[in-house]
């Protein structure tokens, strides 16, 4: 819900209420107003007198009058609004609040709420739980970029439910069964060193895995080998069940420390080992839905529908003809399994494109399985996000997250240590600048992934060179970390000798004169007092490039202020140095809080 139109909400709520023949309170007609107004729709109708419009016949079937009654009652003069007109076509009306009022009820909103400004207090039957289920890297692998995306998505959604005021679960579901491992482990059988294992276990193991892929190609035997290895997994052999969980450990060790730099933390460590034993359980269950196929003597097992958009005939194997699990059977165990432990109105999956075709098989199953339960309340089943090309780990075509940013740490530093360099000019320790360098490699990541809709293919080698390109301006992170850090600057300054005052009088930061510069604080409190909504378009869309975009319109409008609203001039009086104080302290306290929806934490000094 947008504080802006909650509040303009309110006002017109006040105004109309005695005039209401729907018999609802004022509070109720408030949020019907609000729902009329709908997300998306703060218009302006110029720069001195930011309005919400409202449909005028929908306004007037909630207050259950007729035209002429409703107008009467409307256009009738009203403190509560400078002014109120129609459009030109007579469909919308225009309530168009008094601006220094406006701003006054914004700023005080931030400085009373500070950290949780944006943030909606959601309570009731709208306040929903939502689990994600997101990163899910396989185990023996080196965290690379394919894995960065869904780490960083997931969590930015995350983020965006939780400002919501919904409930979240954060779930890391770990690729760590499955015919990969007979591969990996019939690899490390032929080239496995403990040594190696020993000093750089995810390099080793990786390097063992891509090899043996490479003998596969090149000798089919080897995939009967790897097959059998993974039978003799589901049945319990000790020795493989040996290895299996020292890699797994070695593999979450090494994660989470990848996880701590990028600032993400899980609630949940799962993996599909956890459900293959209860695969016969959902075929069973299946064929008492007449859904099951066994179409020869061997143990293979088909699950068949029909889809319920396309009417088409639909098959999925459950079991290959060895009798070992699939992907798509240990989902739908670990989805019924959720359900019950978590009892969540909703399960989100963020993944690459390529398995839309897999989360759709397993949304219907579970449908067909469950028909009473809701999967996907408010959020979509799964989020995917756009293919990234040229990625490819069984043949090695990676790039490696712990060399990508070493490489783009490496290039911050140097740019921080250049004599020209602006955005840190006072000394500090070593240690210091090479921690604010890691930070900002890390942001930049974020940043210019979340950068634009999560549904585009993903060109990382090209993005990255962006990425390394950071004197751009569009899309990068380092003039919004810098408009943060020079904000803290003016902010924490001793020799100003000012603090908050929200009861400053707006009246300093208003002029009648009829220029783009006079307009800038009205422009910039309007600005910050749509983040709230923001954050609910990007609920709705299931996409954070809205946060995005969002700061890249604040951090434009906060670079014009402060260069023309100076605070320490010495021509100001107090009230008016206070006035423009406020308006940074607000501006920092939002700019700080959308940074954080996108997992990037806000630096005081670059």
């Amino acid at each position: 819900m947008s504080y802006f139109k909650r509040l303009v909400s309110k006002k017109i709520a006040n105004a109309l209420a005695r005039s209401c023949k729907a018999g609802i309170t004022q509070e109720e007609l408030a949020n019907e107003v609000y729902f009329i107004a709908g997300h998306g729709n703060l218009k302006y109708t110029n720069d001195k007198l930011p309005s919400v419009c409202v449909n005028r016949r929908k306004l007037q079937e909630l207050m259950q009058l007729s035209k002429p009654d409703l107008e009467n009652v409307v256009f009738d003069k009203n403190p509560e609004f400078e002014n109120v007109m129609s459009d030109h076509k007579g469909q919308e009306i225009h309530f168009m609040v008094n601006p220094q009022k406006f701003m006054q009820e914004v700023l005080k909103e931030v400085c009373r709420r500070r950290d949780q400004y944006g943030k909606t207090e959601n309570k009731g039957s709208k306040k929903l739980k939502i689990l994600v289920d997101f990163s899910s890297p396989n185990i023996a692998k080196e965290f690379h970029e394919g894995h960065l995306r869904s780490t960083v998505i997931g969590n930015s959604l995350c983020n965006l439910y939780q400002a919501a005021g919904h409930d979240v679960v954060r779930v890391n579901y770990l690729g760590d069964w499955g015919t990969q491992f007979g591969v990996l482990l019939s690899g490390y059988e032929r080239f496995g060193d403990e040594t190696l294992l020993e000093s750089n276990a995810l390099a080793h193991l990786s390097e063992v895995y891509v090899r043996a892929n490479k003998e596969i190609k090149n000798d089919p035997t080897l995939t009967a080998r790897a097959s059998e290895i993974n039978r003799h997994l589901e049945q319990g052999n000790q020795e493989y069940l040996k290895l299996w969980q020292k890699f797994r450990e070695i593999s979450i060790s090494e994660y989470k420390k990848l996880y701590k730099m990028l600032g993400v933390e899980f609630d949940v460590y799962e993996g599909e080992s956890m459900y293959y034993n209860k695969s016969s359980e959902v075929i069973n269950r299946l064929e008492e839905k007449g859904c099951i196929e066994r179409p020869d003597s061997t143990d293979l097992v088909l699950a068949v529908y029909q889809c319920p958009k396309t009417g088409s005939r639909r098959e999925v194997v459950l079991q290959k003809q060895d009798g070992t699990s699939l992907y798509i059977t240990r989902d739908i165990v670990g989805a019924l399994e959720r359900k019950k432990r978590y009892g969540m109105d909703a399960l989100q999956y963020v993944v690459d494109q390529r398995q839309d075709g897999h989360f759709t098989n397993l949304l219907n199953l579970l449908n067909i399985m469950e028909p009473s339960q809701s999967w996907s309340k408010g959020v979509d089943f799964y989020r995917s996000f756009g293919q990234i090309e040229g990625l490819s780990t069984r043949e090695g075509k990676v790039l490696l997250l712990r060399d990508i940013i070493e490489d783009l740490s490496n290039a911050m530093l140097e740019s921080m240590q250049h004599h020209d360099h602006k955005y840190s000019k006072e000394d500090c320790d070593p240690a210091e600048l090479q921690q604010r360098a890691l930070t900002m490699a890390i942001s930049h990541l974020i940043y210019t992934d979340l950068r634009s809709n999560h549904n585009r293919p993903y060109k990382w080698k090209a993005e990255l060179e962006n990425v390394r390109s950071w004197k751009r301006r569009k899309g990068n992170v380092i003039p919004v970390q810098y408009c943060h850090a020079r904000l803290c600057q003016l902010l924490e300054n001793s020799a100003l000798e000012l603090t908050v005052n929200p009861d400053v009088s707006m009246e300093h930061l208003i002029s009648s004169d009829q220029t783009s510069v006079s307009a800038l604080p009205l422009q910039l409190v309007s600005q910050i007092a749509r983040l709230e909504e923001v954050i609910h378009e990007g609920v709705n869309q299931s996409q954070s490039y809205c946060i995005h975009h969002y700061i890249e319109h604040l951090v434009a409008l906060i670079g014009k202020a402060y260069k023309n609203y100076i605070v320490n001039d010495k021509s100001l009086t107090l009230e008016e140095m206070e006035a423009r104080y406020l308006l940074f302290f607000c501006a920092r306290q939002t700019l700080s809080n959308a940074l954080k929806l996108l997992g990037i934490p806000p630096m005081k000094k670059v």
